[in-house]
């Protein structure tokens, strides 16, 4: 992975994110750049108020500095590279352009959930980033921990893109030596099949067993009231991520990320990696 974006829009979740970036970073030994998107708006950080140097300047730069500053006393990459950018426009195309200019491995951004949806950038743009991006993005939130003893939850239902991101699944899981759980999801429907689902799961654990050389745990998850029963599932287990897949059609304008998953995304106490798939 050369390296990690976060995009940051002085919010305590994007602080948060840059932590989570820090520590990814150090993992895989990668560049890490941070980014804001200029939008007009006056921002009042938490961060700053302890600081009355930052709050007399007020100034987006200086903000950056702050926080650049504040990533170097952890980022420890040897001949490491550790910046920050400015831009302006659309917030979600000068954060996937300059993904696609620096040919990032991930994007990691703070999220801010149901609280707050619209009081920051990043809020009110997330389901756009993550549909739109050109690479995967691990989304977090403050209230989150993210530790070493990672276990992924891979979830598999009916749609064909849920196999397809196995592959990215299993490096991402190798490399940051995590357990994956297979979970099929099955919803209670006279016109679903249950062995559909099933077989799907022996397809991916096929691939798995022969393939990715990561320890891995199959099961099923009633995913019929929607994603609460899949996050209950997730804390019994000990999940420490969640990973989801986003289609990308072949028509630049379209891609598709399902209203259960812009759900999980939005209710989620727990990190998720957003995997894009062409089609």
């Amino acid at each position: 992975m050369k390296r990690i974006l976060v995009p940051v829009d002085f919010s305590e979740d994007s602080v948060f994110a840059i932590d989570v970036g820090v520590d990814v970073a150090n993992y895989f030994k990668a560049k890490l750049r941070l980014m804001h998107v200029r939008t007009g708006k006056r921002y009042h950080p938490l961060f700053a108020q302890d600081n009355p140097q930052l709050l007399l300047s007020d100034h987006d730069i200086d903000f950056m500095e702050y926080l650049m500053k504040r990533a170097k006393e952890k980022y420890k990459v040897e001949n490491g590279e550790l910046d920050f950018k400015i831009r302006e426009g659309n917030v979600v195309r000068e954060i996937t352009n300059q993904a696609h200019y620096d040919g990032s491995g991930l994007i990691v951004v703070g999220t801010h959930g149901v609280s707050g949806f619209e009081d920051r950038w990043l809020g009110s743009n997330a389901y756009r980033l993550v549909a739109n991006a050109p690479c995967p993005v691990l989304t977090v939130r403050k209230e989150m921990k993210f530790n070493r003893a990672h276990k992924i939850l891979l979830p598999i239902d009916t749609e064909k893109v849920s196999r397809r991101i196995v592959p990215h699944v299993a490096a991402f899981a190798r490399l940051i030596n995590a357990e994956v759980y297979v979970a099929g999801v099955f919803k209670r429907s006279r016109w679903l099949i249950p062995s559909r689902i099933t077989a799907y799961v022996h397809q991916v654990e096929r691939y798995m067993k022969k393939s990715s050389g990561v320890t891995y745990h199959t099961t099923q998850i009633d995913g019929t009231e929607g994603p609460q029963d899949m996050l209950n599932f997730a804390h019994e287990k000990g999940i420490t991520l969640i990973a989801l897949p986003v289609r990308r059609s072949l028509n630049p304008f379209e891609s598709v990320f399902h209203p259960f998953a812009n759900e999980l995304l939005n209710l989620s106490d727990l990190p998720i990696l957003v995997v894009p798939e062409r089609e």
